[in-house]
């Protein structure tokens, strides 16, 4: 039994030192987090797809950031979403196509990128994942866009105001919140996209 203990034990001590080597490697990173500076974790968040919303495939959820630095290499996009799961017969959703932009200030097109759901949210919850690109630099403003084609819902909060959330299509942006005819009430979201990069 302390044999086994000793295993287990030696096992995580690997596990973080490698994890801890990964982080230092990458410790010239920096975390861009948009709308929030709180920890998902201590927040409520509920799930959105602009197909289930609105019917319509080519409306993009979109977040502003600003760089750090000009000349800022964006390096990578995190996103919380999730590629449902069958509990009953525990399968997940067939593959379907997502998409991910990156526009400057003006919405100017600096790269593209489509791929399966299932490559990067195969989860039984959502989760949140890392999505590397190549090196694009951007200065000042720039927008994340991501199209969830309703192949994996993208996760939001629910704020006051929007803030740098917005929905994207066709060149147009317009603030993430809707009305309720019923109440006269508007509800704003904040889209759970974050970016990294390096100077």
């Amino acid at each position: 039994m302390n044999k086994m203990l000793l295993i287990v034990c030696l096992c995580c001590a690997a596990l973080f030192a490698t994890s801890s080597v990964a982080w230092a490697a990458e410790s010239d990173l920096t975390l861009l987090t948009g709308d929030s500076t709180k920890n998902y974790s201590e927040m409520n968040y509920s799930l959105f797809s602009a197909v289930a919303a609105f019917g319509i495939l080519d409306l993009g959820e979109a977040v502003k950031f600003t760089a750090p630095v000009p000349g800022w290499k964006l390096q990578k996009v995190r996103i919380l979403a999730y590629s449902e799961f069958n509990e009953t017969n525990e399968t997940y959703m067939p593959d379907r196509n997502i998409m991910i932009e990156i526009r400057d200030k003006d919405l100017k097109l600096l790269y593209k990128f489509a791929d399966t759901q299932n490559m990067y949210f195969l989860s039984t919850e959502p989760i949140f994942a890392e999505i590397e690109i190549p090196d694009t630099k951007v200065t000042g403003d720039f927008y994340v866009v991501y199209y969830d084609r309703a192949a994996a819902p993208i996760g939001k909060v629910d704020v006051d105001e929007s803030g740098n959330s917005f929905l994207f299509q066709n060149g147009n942006l317009q603030p993430a919140q809707f009305g309720l005819e019923d109440t006269n009430e508007t509800i704003a979201f904040n889209w759970m996209i974050e970016a990294i990069g390096s100077k």
